[in-house]
């Protein structure tokens, strides 16, 4: 599965959690995490018993999930009835389950269709890990699934969302990349003091590659908007994060491929040669933006070369 067959998947999948409510997103989940995890079980409503609080778990390791999926997860009653379902959930899962199998983990899956957990849930959360000494308990949201999902095999992704178009689509209209910059052109967060790069490590990869003041000015100023970008990441999973990286690697070896190191300036070359190819357009806020994701790639040591650390015996 190619690059633009994974990211339409992924749409093909968005799409699907934003259409699933009550059952078929529990039935969703479930396809997921069987596909997953071998061990996984799916507990299906027995009589006038039902499934006892359970709507999954791993017997292996005493890993239980309880699914919460209601058409609008931003209603004030529906945020309230999802903290008290919470605990009522869990003291339920336990008078039946713990004795069958030692509940070691509990998550509350929310379809929250990406928007975010509301903070009465996670607080009912953290009270339910500190009333129940040795269970770690979680929330777990619609990219948690996503992020499962995306590291399927890509015969398992097929059978979930359906058969992908194989034919190579438009830079522009199905790029990564190009949904990355357009958030970050359109994101209107103010610049405070606080949020400033002011890091040794960042200046001395500066020094270490030796770019020109010119580009480490504009990394510099870019690193300012970092923030949005970890906003970003965090609501679209880490399969976004990662193909960013992968594309950004693949652009500095490139870089280094095309200019030599014996070349002048072939540090602000390369990194011209990045900011040129990976801009979907020659506008100033694109650039802008590129040079957002840029500076983060390079805090991260994912572009140009990291210093050598002496140790001192």
């Amino acid at each position: 599965m190619n690059r633009s067959e994974r990211f339409i998947a992924r749409i093909m999948f968005q799409l699907k959690v934003h259409q699933s409510d009550g059952q078929e997103y529990e039935n969703l989940f479930s396809k997921v995490m069987v596909k997953h995890n071998s061990n996984f079980k799916q507990v299906k409503p027995y009589g006038n018993i039902g499934d006892r609080k359970n709507d999954g778990f791993d017997q292996e390791k005493g890993i239980y999930y309880q699914v919460f999926a209601p058409e609008n997860i931003d209603k004030s009653r529906t945020i309230i009835d999802a903290a008290k379902k919470l605990k009522e959930d869990f003291n339920g899962l336990k008078s039946y389950w713990d004795n069958i199998c030692k509940i070691t983990e509990f998550y509350y899956v929310v379809n929250d269709k990406y928007k975010g957990i509301p903070a009465p849930v996670h607080k009912e959360v953290v009270e339910l890990r500190s009333e129940n000494p040795g269970v770690f308990c979680d929330t777990f949201c619609s990219n948690s699934l996503e992020s499962i999902f995306m590291d399927l095999v890509a015969e398992d992704i097929i059978d979930i969302v359906g058969i992908i178009p194989n034919e190579e689509i438009g830079f522009l209209n199905f790029d990564i990349l190009h949904q990355a910059v357009e958030y970050l052109i359109n994101s209107e967060s103010d610049v405070f003091l606080d949020s400033l790069t002011d890091s040794p490590d960042f200046n001395e990869k500066i020094e270490f590659n030796n770019l020109n003041p010119f580009c480490a000015n504009m990394l510099t100023v870019a690193s300012y908007q970092i923030g949005d970008l970890e906003s970003y990441f965090n609501s679209t999973g880490e399969f976004v994060k990662n193909e960013l990286k992968n594309r950004f690697i693949s652009l500095y070896k490139q870089s280094k491929e095309k200019i030599s190191s014996t070349s002048n300036n072939y540090a602000d070359k390369r990194f011209m040669y990045i900011l040129n190819n990976a801009s979907p357009s020659d506008k100033k806020a694109v650039k802008d933006a590129v040079l957002v994701l840029m500076s983060y790639y390079f805090e991260a040591c994912d572009i140009f070369e990291a210093p050598i650390k002496v140790e001192l015996k």
